[in-house]
């Protein structure tokens, strides 16, 4: 490759600029309050099994905790996933 190339090749990435870190890009991050963390719970199986069988069974918990009145939820949570 001669250096006419390489300063084309150049050239062109600056313009394209498809991949890397861009100032502005990538997921915001949740406030404190709605990060979540590990929780570790004993339940019955038969508990463990109808949970399963009906999807994600840490966001089915946490649907159902904040759909029971049992907690104040806060505004800016979203329960409706």
């Amino acid at each position: 490759m001669s250096s006419n190339t390489n300063q084309k090749r150049t050239d062109d990435l600056s313009v394209k600029m498809r991949g890397g870190r861009r100032a502005g890009a990538g997921r915001k991050k949740k406030p404190d309050h709605l990060r979540r963390e590990l929780v570790t719970i004993r339940l019955p199986q038969w508990m463990i099994s109808q949970l399963k069988s009906k999807g994600e069974m840490g966001y089915l918990i946490e649907y159902y905790l904040a759909k029971s009145n049992y907690f104040d939820v806060p505004e800016d949570c979203e329960t409706d996933k």
